[in-house]
């Protein structure tokens, strides 16, 4: 049985930080931890992110002005 929660967890998965970051694949969320631009924390041998991190991170992205 799982627990509804009516509030925002404090962590995301790694499948929901994925989701998080415009869809992204988890292979992509690797990656990126592999370079140290996105961090996990640790938590009983499982890794959750941080929804301020990835938003520290989105916003630390260049802007799409001038892209083609």
């Amino acid at each position: 049985m799982s627990t509804r929660l009516t509030y925002p967890p404090a962590l995301l998965s790694r499948e929901e930080a994925a989701a998080y970051l415009a869809g992204i694949s988890t292979r992509k969320l690797d990656e990126l931890q592999a370079q140290g631009r996105v961090i996990p924390k640790a938590l009983d041998g499982r890794r959750g992110y941080l929804r301020e991190d990835l938003d520290e991170f989105a916003r630390s992205l260049p802007d799409w002005e001038g892209r083609k």
